[in-house]
């Protein structure tokens, strides 16, 4: 398929009648799950399904795993109608008390495999985990069919197999396709439509008693004492051993100040902390990359932890080791060393690039502890905090003779304007890094001394955790009590997190995060009452004691950290505010035009977008949605329409099912992809940046103007710095912006520079 005629397919998935408007609504077919009659009418057949009552006493079917089977479980084909001219999608309906247990269900059309089963742009039908997505309510999954496959046909033969869930990182066959050993999500009807936004029918929606806003009664503050008791057992662990690794160094360093820790002040830990150093430069001598190459971290924990002993540390710097030299003169080696690498191999990721010059700072002010001639100067190393907190370009590695390489351009940073970090476009989890940025902010001063913190750092800070304030919606936790959850379904890394963590100001269920770290860190008005908010919804010991069944180090670090914060944040009077999408707060419109995500709620409705959607080699036509109403829940790839500045180059999509995150995962040769072949405009990427066709780039994707047609909501925003674009208003129906509310008569609205329209129609 030529370029040109695949962005007129783009456009035409707008509407029909003008180029933004609607089309009218419709579905094609309808095929009942477990109905005998509706099977029968779509040519049914299926290996390792069965039929169940589900949600609301509905007919369901799920698939089972198959004795034996290395990759697949169930599986059903059936056929179904669909419209031989325009653009045809597929939704899925599913019930939201459903957790799927972590298995992938996968679409197929015509034999080929529709979407790509890891972070690809066409994502698969459903990559479940283990939490409920829209406890008591339904939710449909809605992926475009390939234009290809339907032109000119009235019936299409699909199918739907499912798998075990992948281990995403894994590098082998083994490691990273995992058996399937429980039931899949159940899947109630399948649908074929044109309208990019599914509408269930009247007869489908049912009214839903929200009935009381159920607030938790238990856990309560007795996990602080279970807190204390599970850090210190592990504390205790830790010390008894002869050979740690540096980062259970810094974790006891963290707890030598600690008062209710059993390492508060014990001596032990210095000791235990500077042989560790020894060990590490043993190991440094054997094998001088053993140490930092294709590390994030080098010495980093190391030089944290040593940074709490510098007292007892001079007492000893002078001794001699094995070798014949001071320890001074070996650990300046190392520490030398690990600088040099950190500042060369820099990383362009945002959480990475964070992880990676946070421990080099760290290192280098051991380096300059040690022997300050041969540390980067302060400024310098701060400058590399500045960068990957988006205070400053992102200058990249150091050359060889030591001056900035610029990868992505002059004008790059790592943060928006408005606030969220780049990877390349939005990221729900990988986006949640207020964590390291507590550390970076930390870093900067001395411990307990706020006041020697970098102020620059704290306020970037605090401007990141409102912007993706945002991004946290009401849902019912899995036990039907009120909650907010993070937005991941729009994340472009996020794979299988449909739903998120319980989240309110911060991530804290993860293992390197509290739920209250950066409000413990700053006492700043905002992100106190986030953590409040959390309080009193009683979330926070719940997730606290959720996280306590990791027993690993980053858990037992960041739990170590928790009764200090608590504490602190205890003492603070009630501060005024909620989350902007919480229950009862008014409309709400964010928009970011260089990460090309929408978040708006309007009344009782919130609809996240990504217009910027996975494009990582191209401009692909593509955006992402959630869509939450009282009813239901709707998430969807759907075609969007998109103007760019072409390059001159195209991509052609490779016969891939699993789209390389990594080239190496490429793991079922035998199944063909739907997408094969299909072509796409490579969007003018920078003078001065190297790029070349097939490779990833923040920039080979990204559109200058996005309009999207979804249901009633009409989103056109203008990406670029200079230019201006029009949008045609939709002539059916009553048309006014949002969220002013205001009733819009002209024909055509112009959309100013880096800025976003949103409108109506109804």
């Amino acid at each position: 398929m030529d370029i040109l005629r695949f962005c007129w397919c783009a456009v035409w998935v707008i509407g029909t009648v003008n180029i933004w408007g609607a089309r009218v609504a419709g579905v094609w077919d309808e095929i009942v799950f477990g109905q005998p009659s509706s099977e029968r009418r779509h040519g049914f057949s299926g290996t390792a399904t069965e039929i169940v009552r589900g949600g609301m006493e509905e007919p369901a079917r799920v698939l089972l795993p198959v004795p034996g089977e290395r990759v697949e479980g169930g599986n059903m084909t059936f056929t179904m109608e669909v419209d031989p001219e325009r653009q045809n999608y597929f939704t899925a309906r599913f019930w939201g008390s459903d957790s799927g247990n972590s298995n992938l269900l996968i679409l197929f059309c015509e034999g080929k495999q529709v979407g790509y089963r890891h972070l690809g742009d066409y994502d698969v039908l459903d990559i479940a985990n283990e939490d409920l997505p829209r406890p008591g309510h339904f939710t449909y999954t809605t992926v475009p069919l390939p234009l290809s496959m339907t032109k000119g046909k009235k019936k299409i033969e699909l199918s739907i197999r499912s798998t075990g869930r992948i281990a995403r990182y894994g590098n082998s066959f083994d490691a990273y396709q995992k058996v399937m050993e429980k039931p899949s999500k159940a899947i109630y009807k399948g649908y074929t439509h044109t309208e990019a936004c599914f509408r269930p029918s009247k007869k489908e929606i049912r009214e839903f008693e929200q009935g009381e806003r159920r607030v938790r009664t238990a856990p309560g503050e007795e996990v602080m004492e279970e807190v204390r008791q599970f850090v210190n057992r592990q504390i205790s662990g830790y010390m008894k051993k002869t050979e740690i690794d540096q980062e259970t160094a810094a974790l006891l360093a963290y707890a030598y100040h600690e008062p209710w820790t059993v390492a508060y002040r014990n001596k032990a830990v210095a000791e235990l902390v500077i042989r560790t150093a020894d060990q590490y430069y043993e190991r440094f001598a054997r094998e001088p990359k053993s140490v930092y190459d294709g590390s994030w971290l080098t010495v980093g924990p190391l030089c944290e932890a040593l940074n709490v002993f510098l007292p007892e540390i001079r007492e000893v710097w002078d001794g001699k080791m094995a070798n014949g030299r001071t320890r001074r003169e070996n650990w300046t080696d190392m520490f030398a060393a690990c600088v040099d690498y950190a500042k060369t191999h820099r990383r362009s990721y945002t959480n990475q690039s964070m992880i990676v010059d946070l421990h080099l700072y760290n290192v280098n002010r051991m380096l300059a502890v040690f022997a300050p001639e041969k540390a980067l100067p302060v400024w310098q190393a701060l400058a590399f905090i500045y960068e990957s907190m988006g205070i400053a370009p992102w200058s990249g590695s150091l050359s060889a003779d030591g001056q900035p390489t610029w990868p992505l351009g002059k004008a790059y940073y790592q943060f928006s304007p408005d606030g969220l970090s780049k990877e390349l476009g939005y990221v729900g989890g990988y986006g949640e890094i207020l964590n390291w940025m507590v550390h970076l902010y930390e870093a900067t001063g001395e411990r307990g001394l706020t006041d020697t913190r970098d102020p620059l750092v704290r306020a970037q800070m605090l401007k990141i955790l409102h912007a993706r304030s945002h991004f946290r919606y009401p849902t019912p936790d899995n036990e039907g009590y009120a909650a907010m959850r993070g937005e991941s379904v729009i994340g472009w890394r996020d794979h299988g997190y449909y739903p998120a963590g319980i989240t309110y100001g911060e991530r804290g269920y993860h293992r390197e995060g509290t739920p209250i770290m950066a409000a413990a860190a700053t006492l700043d008005p905002e992100a106190v009452a986030y953590a409040q908010q959390m309080m009193e919804d009683n979330q926070f010991f719940a997730v606290v004691k959720e996280k306590m069944k990791d027993r690993g180090l980053n858990s037992t670090y960041t739990l170590l950290r928790l009764p200090g914060e608590y504490e602190l944040i205890m003492k603070q009077p009630r501060r005024e505010g909620r989350l902007p999408m919480s229950e009862g707060m008014p409309d709400v419109l964010f928009s970011d035009e260089e990460v090309g995500v929408v978040a708006l709620k309007n009344g009782d409705e919130i609809l996240y977008t990504s217009l910027y959607w996975r494009a990582n080699f191209a401009v692909n036509f593509l955006a992402r949605v959630h869509y939450i109403t009282p009813e239901c829940d709707r998430v969807a790839t759907v075609f969007e329409d998109i103007r760019y500045t072409p390059s001159g180059y195209t991509y052609t999509r490779p016969e891939r099912n699993n789209l390389f995150f990594s080239p190496a995962r490429n793991f079922y040769p035998e199944v063909k992809s739907a997408h094969t072949g299909e072509q796409l405009p490579i969007a003018r990427i920078p003078d001065g940046v190297e790029f070349k066709p097939g490779q990833e780039s923040v920039y080979a994707g990204k559109g200058d103007f996005y309009t999207l047609r979804y249901g009633k909501y009409l989103i056109a925003m203008n990406c670029t710095r200079d230019r201006t674009f029009e949008v045609a208003v939709p002539t059916e129906g009553r048309v006014h912006t949002f969220p002013g509310k205001e009733v819009v008569r002209d024909k055509v609205l112009t959309v100013q520079p880096r800025s976003t329209t949103v409108l109506i129609v109804e």
